[in-house]
């Protein structure tokens, strides 16, 4: 990706555990997007723990009203939880992208969800609730 942007020479790629981000300093970004990160995450081990992990850092790098924007398989039901647990301070909206040229028994299960979390004032506040989720 490095050698494809060499152009945008203030795009920066890094390899990093996303949910031990250290690298970046608290309140670092305006918007964060997870293109199936989540997916990934659930489909292995301590799921649930390493999804509160990413979102517990995910929080911390953005900045006051900065935008998480997760592009998933997965649906609300199955989703939401992760963005609304004791630890997290987000406002939420949820949207649904169906395929376009897809036949219509087929568009539920090839749709993408996009999940647009809004960081909230009292963020690092919350955070601290991240014992309880452990």
């Amino acid at each position: 990706m490095s050698e494809r942007n060499k152009h945008r020479e203030k795009m920066i790629y890094q390899v990093m555990d996303v949910t031990n981000m250290k690298g970046y300093a608290d309140e670092s970004f305006d918007i964060a997007i997870d293109k199936s990160t989540i997916d990934a995450l659930l489909c292995g081990d301590n799921a649930f723990l390493n999804v509160a992990k990413m979102m517990k850092e995910v929080q911390r790098v953005l900045k006051p009203n900065g935008i998480y924007l997760a592009i998933s398989y997965g649906k609300p039901e199955s989703r939401a939880f992760h963005f609304e647990r004791d630890h997290l301070a987000f406002s939420l909206k949820q949207y649904i992208l169906f395929p376009v040229d897809c036949p219509e028994e087929q568009k539920e299960e090839k749709s993408h969800y996009i999940y647009v979390c809004r960081k909230q004032p009292d963020a690092n506040k919350v955070a601290q609730n991240f014992d309880r989720v452990c």
